[in-house]
């Protein structure tokens, strides 16, 4: 059986760490990421899926077109929380994209991630989240 790589939807991960210089971390990042995310919500009637995030991201979804109704929304306690939900999200195959706001991750989470995505054939989208300010002492 030969498979075609190619036509499993992307990863999007990000995150300075793990995809270079090229991805900005945080809202920015998201900015410029919407018109995309918009347009593969609205390509079918399944979940848009975010775990972690703010009641903002939720807003710009809206905003920019996706029904209320159809995102799910998966707070998470802590990181490793977070990080699981967006496994089982992928697993589970009921989305069409999942967003992930997640600190650091470490390559093995970010390799399971990947293969959950293709396995799914879920669009996956993991951003950090913004850093928090630096102490001034």
């Amino acid at each position: 059986m030969r498979h075609n790589y190619q036509q499993h939807p992307e990863n999007v991960f990000a995150d300075s760490l793990t995809c270079g210089a090229e991805i900005e971390i945080g809202n920015a990042r998201f900015a410029e990421a919407l018109p995309r995310l918009q347009s593969l919500a609205l390509r079918t009637s399944e979940w848009v899926t975010v775990i972690g995030g703010s009641r903002d991201i939720i807003a710009r979804l809206v905003a920019a077109g996706v029904s209320r109704t159809r995102i799910r929304w998966v707070s998470g306690r802590d990181q490793d929380h977070r990080e699981w939900a967006t496994e089982q999200a992928l697993l589970a195959g009921t989305s069409s994209v999942v967003l992930s706001f997640l600190d650091d991750i470490a390559p093995r989470m970010q390799q399971r991630l990947k293969m959950a995505s293709k396995v799914s054939h879920t669009h996956s989208f993991v951003f950090n989240e913004l850093p928090s300010s630096t102490p001034l002492h």
